[in-house]
């Protein structure tokens, strides 16, 4: 992947998280669009090429912070049940769950960037 596409993936995902955070993305329309970013990309893999490597470490922060949501995201299915958790009915608690665990995370870094977890 290069510079400009991972960029451009960063830059698309930054607004999602301030969409709904500002709640202009319902809970439903957040996790069908974020889907499982940064993971389906493998952006925590490692790279073939020194030039990818590069970019790795260029967006390392911008990377660790989008593996932060897709935790927090993961966080709210069920082991047992891999059914996509938008179209479940989760009532009230998903959707102010992840709010509010998301505003904590924004808070903590809000240049929506964040250190690498060791073992990630």
């Amino acid at each position: 992947m290069t510079e400009s596409e991972l960029k451009a993936l960063l830059d698309a995902h930054d607004v999602l998280v301030r969409a709904y955070l500002d709640s202009s993305l319902t809970f439903t329309e957040f996790v069908c669009a974020y889907d499982d970013f940064p993971r389906n990309y493998s952006l925590g893999a490692r790279s073939e090429t020194a030039e990818e490597r590069a970019v790795m470490r260029f967006f390392g922060r911008r990377i660790a912070f989008h593996l932060r949501v897709s935790k927090l995201l993961s966080g709210l299915r069920s082991a047992d049940d891999p059914a996509d958790i938008a179209h479940r009915d989760a009532g009230r608690f998903l959707p102010a769950a992840l709010l509010m665990r998301l505003r904590e995370l924004v808070a903590r870094y809000p240049n929506l960037e964040a250190e690498q977890e060791s073992g990630v």
